[in-house]
């Protein structure tokens, strides 16, 4: 048997249709190249991520923004990476911009991730928002909250509740959140916190304590000594005058120049009838610090 002859016009044909493909294929490669060759992949970003190079993550992910605005993901990363840049810079002068950023970033990433992944954006979200101050907190507060009610566990986040409900002015609720940290062996920061949000709450019981605890625990001298003014003050209120006395002699051991402990004493002197000794201690605080509200007010300076 003898096989057939191909066409030419098929020949020609199917020589023209290998041209058309490779040259599209060319064509699409290198139209590809041009916009997306120079452009980092993911797997990239999370290796910067994991060896905890924020600069380069946030670099990556502003030249793949470039070309795919509205990515999620990658939105979530730059945001995160904008965030703890900000926390690792010492100048505030340029770290806030990185704040801002931070928070454009994860609000935009927000609507365009999956329900699973926003507990986790809304966790930084709402660590930075704490960062931007008091007209921020009610801000921070619902982020904060949307994590812990979705359930995700980060060893910080009771403490940026808390913080964040007590620069909002919600002691209680501060409390709660704090109080949530106490097995975790917590720094002296957040006992002290945790005094003054008790104080608030005028539960003075546990605001001692939280203070003892505090100055027992503390290698920071300025912390303690705003301790014991606050359980000098304690003191006063309860009538235990020889007890505040005590703490505000310990200030002044400590440090000579507080205006604070002087007016403490003058009050003491005060409560026992020695209105000269009073008068004198208060001359004392006025001369250090001649804005001491407590004692101008006592003096009758206006």
């Amino acid at each position: 048997m003898f096989s057939k002859a191909k066409s030419p016009v098929k020949t020609g044909f199917l020589v023209v249709g290998i041209i058309v493909v490779v040259s599209v294929s060319v064509f699409l490669g290198f139209k590809y190249k041009k916009n997306y060759g120079d452009i980092p992949r993911m797997r990239t970003v999370y290796s910067q991520w994991n060896d905890k190079d924020y600069i380069a993550v946030y670099e990556s992910t502003g030249k793949i923004l470039k070309k795919r605005p509205y990515d999620g993901e990658v939105l979530a990363m730059r945001g995160f990476a904008a965030y703890y840049i900000f926390v690792e810079k010492t100048d505030f002068s340029t770290s806030y911009e990185y704040l801002d950023e931070a928070i454009l970033c994860l609000r935009q990433a927000s609507y365009r991730v999956k329900k699973s992944e926003k507990a986790k954006i809304s966790y930084v979200l709402g660590k930075a928002y704490y960062q931007k101050g008091y007209y921020y907190a009610d801000l921070a507060v619902k982020y904060l909250d949307y994590t812990a009610d979705a359930g995700l566990a980060f060893n910080d986040l009771n403490e940026f509740r808390g913080m964040a409900a007590s620069l909002l002015g919600e002691p209680e609720k501060a409390i709660s959140a704090f109080t949530q940290v106490l097995a975790d062996n917590p720094s002296d920061l957040l006992l002290f916190a945790l005094a003054q949000n008790y104080m608030k709450v005028c539960d003075e019981q546990n605001a001692k304590l939280y203070l003892f605890e505090t100055i027992n625990k503390t290698k920071d001298s300025l912390l303690e000594l705003k301790c014991r003014y606050l359980l000098g003050s304690i003191f006063l209120d309860e009538g235990e005058i020889e007890s505040a006395e005590d703490e505000f002699n310990l200030i002044l051991e400590k440090d000579r120049t507080s205006a604070d402990a002087y007016y403490g004493l003058g009050v003491v002197a005060e409560l026992r009838g020695d209105l000269i000794k009073a008068r004198a201690e208060w001359r004392r605080a006025l001369k250090l610090d001649p804005l001491h509200e407590k004692t101008r007010i006592k003096l009758d300076l206006k």
